[in-house]
């Protein structure tokens, strides 16, 4: 049907991505939690200054390699600092980048632009979407979804080019889909999903012939073999490790996550972090298998019947293609294991099949759309906000998914965190201690536990709980590096430095690891080759200032006068948190040199 009214959709869109920002903003300020600790605010990679292919080449555990998620983090980085304010704009910006797209392909043929918008309209501002959006852990999903809407609008406008004549914009249009599906795949896994949703579209929500929608999937693939053979010979035994582990339970508690996700997106209470989850019985867990595979076959069968008969309007084609599509982009978490799995942003691409089922319902009643999509945007902005307003408050967040998930280790973790922050180390051993007895072997639980008693010189109990966290997570680095220097001080240099090294195998450029092996290299007389470890460490970081500052000091003692000097006027420029630091090298600086004037 054609769009009469192009200025009022125009405007209407405009209205509805102003109100999504809006809807943000509340937690623009947030500090960092949870992941954004480690991955962002303590990771080198992601820093002002870093090297822009050390951020495509890096993995946060030996599971992930999302080049194009850390590089733009390292984008971030560089133009608004390390101010979480900026990364939080960017995820806004790009959820509104995902919900133009959508809008484009939901209005095409035989789509129109009031149900257009209502379809956009859910898919922006469901509550559901606020964990994607409002943590910037969740841009990977944002990332590759985003990438996947563009390949598709790519490939679609390809395909109506298709034919002995195809021209230069023909293929510059696949090279663009081919890109776009390659970013897609650099940026999450679920991207792999792309070429099955692409014909679903073609064939059921556009209503095109099946054969050549089959061809054009199978070039989207192409990039997608290749990932998934590049990804299970970089895995190996890693990734028989991570995701097949507890493969019974793991497939038993499937179904209940998706009925549960389902019961989300109608009833989207509670918060948005964490939710309580645990491997069903055989009977019970069966049981939600066989309605899952019940509603698929009901939409399949919806959508054989309306491609089969003329009577049914493309209306019903649409909505079956949007239940598929949303299936089709829940099944890759299928592999996930389940303790990892009730996370509501495993829903944002799902989320776009529900958007086309949605704007299928809604074909052919223009008015009705619009004023749907008007209802929507009135129910959905105040929920969208209040969740931005939990956002804003760590101890609101993670409090309230404590209490509704008491089960539930991670937000005892982060309540940990917080009182870390605010001093209160007896409260935050309780919280990390607490988390551990519900689940014993959890890396992240006994790393925090680890950190305290080692800042706190009980050396024997810090390494104790690192020892464990690294049996639990053999690629956490910094619970490596922790032990490493909790051994140091327990006077184990050798058992350090077996640490540290096996911490460097995963990490080769991690500036603490190298500066740590450095000092235990130094006590043992191998001053020469701690020289070399300290350039190394200022090489991968030049922030990093400890490493400076060891370095003069193996300096001034190999007699190195003038190295000793460079080093610690480095060490100044670099800057540190600590005064007395500060206060220490430059009085090394005005013995070494008396001329120097502060």
């Amino acid at each position: 049907m054609s769009d009469h009214r192009p200025l009022f959709h125009r405007l209407a869109l405009g209205l509805l991505l102003g109100v999504t920002f809006l809807c943000c903003l509340p937690a623009v300020d947030a500090p960092f939690t949870y992941d954004e600790h480690s991955g962002i605010e303590d990771n080198r990679v992601v820093h002002p200054g870093a090297r822009f292919r050390e951020a495509l080449a890096y993995r946060y555990s030996p599971d992930q390699a999302r080049p194009l998620f850390f590089a733009s983090l390292l984008l971030d980085a560089d133009l608004w600092g390390m101010r979480p304010r900026g990364f939080r704009v960017t995820c806004f910006l790009l959820h509104l980048a995902c919900g133009v797209l959508l809008y484009l392909l939901l209005k095409r043929p035989p789509g129109t632009a009031e149900a257009a918008l209502a379809g956009t309209a859910l898919f922006l501002l469901h509550p559901l979407q606020s964990e994607s959006v409002l943590y910037i852990w969740g841009r990977s999903e944002v990332l590759s979804t985003l990438s996947g809407l563009a390949a598709m609008l790519l490939a679609l406008r390809a395909g109506e080019r298709a034919g002995p004549g195809s021209t230069v914009r023909f293929r510059a249009l696949w090279a663009g889909a081919l890109g776009c599906t390659a970013l897609g795949l650099a940026s999450k896994e679920e991207t792999v999903a792309l070429p099955v949703i692409f014909f679903l579209w073609w064939t059921l929500a556009e209503v095109q012939p099946a054969r050549p929608a089959m061809r054009h999937a199978a070039v989207l693939a192409a990039p997608v073999v290749l990932f998934l053979v590049i990804r299970a010979v970089a895995l190996g035994e890693v990734g028989r490790q991570v995701y097949v582990r507890s493969v019974f339970d793991n497939i038993l508690g499937q179904g209940v996550v998706t009925l549960q996700m389902l019961r989300l997106f109608f009833v989207p209470i509670g918060q948005s972090i964490d939710h309580p989850l645990s491997v069903p019985d055989v009977i019970s867990g069966s049981a939600a298998i066989a309605v899952c595979a019940a509603l698929v076959a009901g939409a399949i069968t919806l959508a054989a019947y309306a491609r089969g008969s003329p009577t049914v309007s493309p209306a019903a084609s649409r909505f079956a293609g949007g239940l598929l599509i949303t299936a089709a982009s829940s099944i890759l978490y299928w592999l996930v294991p389940l303790p990892d799995l009730m996370c509501e942003r495993r829903l944002y691409l799902p989320l776009v099949g529900a958007a086309l089922s949605l704007s299928g319902v809604l074909m052919g009643v223009r008015r009705r759309g619009t004023l749907v999509a008007a209802t929507l945007l009135a129910l959905l902005a105040p929920a969208m906000m209040l969740r931005a307003r939990v956002w804003a408050d760590p101890s609101r967040l993670w409090g309230e998914a404590a209490r509704l998930a008491p089960g539930k280790s991670r937000p005892l973790i982060n309540l940990g965190v917080i009182a870390i922050d605010k001093g209160d180390r007896k409260q935050a051993l309780d919280l990390f201690s607490r988390a551990i007895a519900l689940e014993p072997r959890n890396a992240e639980a006994l790393f925090n536990r680890g950190k305290l008693h080692l800042d706190a010189g009980e050396y024997r109990q810090a390494i104790d709980d690192l020892q464990m966290a690294v049996a639990a997570n053999p690629g956490l680095v910094r619970a490596r590096i922790n032990l490493g220097i909790a051994r140091i001080d327990a006077g184990d240099l050798a058992g350090a430095e077996a640490e540290l090294r096996a911490a460097l195998a995963i990490e080769p450029r991690s500036p603490r690891a190298l500066t740590n092996l450095a000092e235990i290299l130094r006590a043992n007389g191998r001053a020469s080759e701690a020289v070399a470890l300290y350039h190394e460490a200022l090489d991968a970081d030049p922030t990093y200032s400890h490493a400076a500052a060891r370095l003069g000091v193996t300096l001034e003692n190999l007699g190195d006068r003038r190295g000793a000097l460079d080093a610690y006027r480095e060490f100044l420029v670099r800057g540190t948190t600590s005064s007395a630091d500060r206060d220490a090298v430059l009085k090394k600086v005005e013995t070494l040199d008396p001329t120097h004037v502060p």
